[in-house]
C-alpha cells in the first residue's frame, strides 16, 4: 500500500480553511445583531418638545426676542444646526421671520436656544400661537430631522414685544389721473397709482386728497379696499404686506363739488380752476393728468399753456398734460376755459323723459295681466348670510393670497421651502372653507326663489371664473412653448381676462346684496 503524503496534506489544510471560513461568518453575524451598524441610526432628531418665553433685554417691559427652546434627542456627539422657520396665528395668517444657530452637543438630551426678533413679530401685528417649521441640520443641505405646527406653551400678542419706529418710504413711479366734468354738475376724479416701498415692510399707504371729496372709493387689481378718512388725506389698508422694493398698483375715484371748481363767466364761457395734485412730501416720477370737458364743450385755452395734446372724441374734447420728477416745491396749479352751450344740459334729460313715457306705456299695457302667484318666502336667519358673505370673501382673499404667493415664487422673492409651508396652511384653511359655503349655500338657497337665483348666480359665475383661469394659464403655457404669436396671445389674453373680469363682478354683485339683506 502507497501512502501519499502530499494529497493528505492538502486535505488537511482545506478542511482548516473551511471551518475558518464558517467560524468568522458565525462571529460577523452575531456581531451585527449585538452591534447594529451605526449608519441605520440618525445622528440626532428632533423631539417634538419646545420651550417658549419672551426675552427682556432692556427691562422696558417689552419682550425683545421670542426664545423658542427646541429638544433635540443626540445619539452621536457633534456639531448641529437648528433652523427655526415662521410663525403663525390661530387663523394661519403668517409671520414672516426666520433664524438658525450651530452648537457642539455631547450625545444626550439637550435643549437648543434660539432667538426670534420680536420687532418682526410686533410690526407683522399678528398673535403668535405656533411655530411653523423646525428643521435639525449636521454638516448636508437636507435636514436630518424636521418638526411642523408646534404650539406655543404661553398666550402672546404681537404688542407684548419691542418695536422699533418703521421707515416708511416709497416712491411714486407714475401717477394717471382723470379730471372729468359731468352734465349733472359734477367732478369726478380718478387716479391710477404705481408705487414701489423703499423702506421698511408695510400694511398702508397715505395719500393727499381734497378736503371736499365725497363718495371716496379705493382698489387694487383684486378688488376694493378699506380706506380711513382723514383731513386732506385717505390711508388705505392694503391686502397684505407691501415687502421692500416690491410695485403695488392701486385705484383712487371720488367726487367733488362743481361749485367750488368751476366758474361760469357769461352762461357760455367756464373756467376750471384746479391743481394737477393735491399736497404731498415725495417725488412722483411721472405724472400724467387728463381733463374731460362735457360732452358738447370746446376748449378755448390753459394755463399752463404747454399742455401735452387736445383730443376730440366723440362730443368730448380731452385735455392732458405730462409732467416728470414733480416735486412738492412745483407749482401744480392750473386753469382750464372752455365754451359750453347749455342745449347740452338738457340733451339726456330730453332722452331719458322719451324713454321713461315708452316705459310708464308699456307698464300700462301690462298692467292687466294677472301678478304671478308668489313663491312662499323662508325667512333667512341674518348670521347665516353674514356668514356666508365674510367667508366667501376671505375664500377669496385667500386665492388672492395664494396667486401673489405663486407670483413671489417665480420671480424669486419667496423660497420654495416657505412656499409650501404657506400654501400647506392656506389650502388646509380653504378646505375648511369650502365646506363651510356648501352647507351656508344649501342653507340660503332652500329659503325661496330669490335667494336660489343668487346661489345659482355664484355657481355660474364661479365655474366661469375657473374656466378663465384654466384657460390663461393654458394660453401662457403655449405661448412659453412658441405655439401662439404675440398678436394671437394678446387677443386670447383680453378674452379670458374679460371673461375672468365679469363673473368676479358677478359675485361681487351677489354678494352686495346680500349684504344689504342684513343691513
Amino acid at each position: 500500500m502507497v501512502f501519499d503524503l502530499n494529497a493528505h496534506t492538502h486535505k488537511r489544510a482545506s478542511l482548516i480553511i473551511v471551518i475558518s471560513l464558517l467560524v468568522l461568518s458565525t462571529l460577523s453575524i452575531l456581531s451585527m445583531q449585538s452591534c447594529p451598524v451605526s449608519a441605520q441610526t440618525s445622528d440626532a432628531v428632533l423631539t417634538g418638545t419646545i420651550y417658549d418665553s419672551g426675552v427682556d433685554t432692556d427691562d422696558d417691559g417689552l419682550f425683545n426676542f421670542l426664545e423658542i427652546g427646541v429638544q433635540i434627542n443626540v445619539s452621536t456627539a457633534g456639531t448641529y444646526d437648528v433652523d427655526v422657520t415662521d410663525l403663525y396665528d390661530a387663523d394661519y395668517n403668517l409671520i414672516d421671520l426666520s433664524n438658525r444657530s450651530s452648537k457642539y452637543f455631547d450625545v444626550g438630551i439637550h435643549v437648543f436656544d434660539i432667538y426670534l426678533d420680536g420687532e418682526v413679530i410686533y410690526n407683522s401685528g399678528i398673535n403668535p400661537t405656533s411655530v411653523a417649521l423646525i428643521d435639525l441640520y449636521t454638516d448636508t443641505e437636507d435636514p436630518i430631522s424636521t418638526e411642523h405646527d408646534i404650539p406655543l406653551s404661553e398666550d402672546y400678542t404681537y404688542t407684548d414685544f419691542q418695536t422699533k419706529p418703521v421707515i416708511i418710504d416709497y416712491k411714486f413711479n407714475e401717477i394717471e389721473r382723470e379730471i372729468i366734468l359731468g352734465h349733472g354738475k359734477s367732478i369726478r376724479i380718478t387716479n391710477i397709482y404705481t408705487i414701489t416701498n423703499l423702506g421698511d415692510n408695510i400694511l398702508n399707504i397715505e395719500f393727499g386728497i381734497p378736503d371736499d371729496a365725497s363718495n371716496i372709493k379705493l382698489r387694487d387689481e383684486m378688488g376694493n379696499l378699506e380706506v380711513s378718512e382723514g383731513f386732506k388725506t385717505i390711508t388705505v389698508n392694503l391686502r397684505e404686506n407691501l415687502y421692500t422694493n416690491q410695485t403695488v398698483m392701486l385705484y383712487v375715484s371720488y367726487y367733488l363739488p362743481w361749485e367750488t371748481y368751476v366758474t361760469p363767466q357769461n352762461g357760455v364761457n367756464y373756467s376750471l380752476d384746479f391743481t394737477f395734485y393735491e399736497e404731498f412730501d415725495w417725488t412722483i416720477g411721472e405724472l400724467t393728468v387728463s381733463i374731460i370737458l362735457p360732452e358738447g364743450a370746446e376748449f378755448q385755452s390753459s394755463n399752463p399753456s404747454d399742455y401735452l395734446s387736445v383730443q376730440k372724441g366723440g362730443l368730448k374734447d380731452t385735455v392732458t398734460f405730462a409732467f416728470s420728477d414733480v416735486t412738492p416745491e412745483d407749482d401744480l396749479n392750473f386753469e382750464i376755459s372752455y365754451r359750453y352751450l347749455m342745449f347740452w344740459s338738457s340733451f339726456y334729460p330730453t332722452i331719458w323723459v322719451g324713454v321713461l313715457v315708452v316705459i310708464v306705456s308699456a307698464v300700462a299695457f301690462l298692467w292687466k295681466a294677472p301678478a304671478p302667484v308668489a313663491a312662499p318666502i323662508i325667512p333667512v336667519p341674518p348670521e347665516n348670510i353674514r356668514r356666508f358673505v365674510d367667508v366667501y370673501e376671505e375664500k377669496a382673499r385667500i386665492k388672492s393670497e395664494l396667486e401673489s404667493m405663486e407670483e413671489r415664487l417665480r420671480k424669486g422673492k419667496i423660497s420654495r421651502r416657505r412656499f409650501k409651508i404657506r400654501k400647506r396652511m392656506l389650502d388646509g384653511r380653504l378646505s375648511t372653507i369650502s365646506r363651510d359655503l356648501s352647507s351656508l349655500h344649501e342653507k340660503i338657497r332652500v329659503a325661496g326663489h330669490k335667494y336660489a337665483n343668487m346661489m345659482r348666480q355664484i355657481e355660474v359665475a364661479e365655474n366661469n371664473l375657473e374656466g378663465a383661469v384654466r384657460d390663461i394659464q393654458r394660453v401662457k403655457a403655449r405661448y412659453r412653448r412658441g405655439e401662439v404669436s404675440k398678436g394671437a396671445y394678446g387677443k386670447l389674453m383680453d378674452e379670458y381676462n374679460r371673461r375672468s373680469e365679469e363673473a368676479e363682478a358677478t359675485i361681487d354683485g351677489v354678494l352686495l346684496r346680500l349684504r344689504e339683506e342684513i343691513r
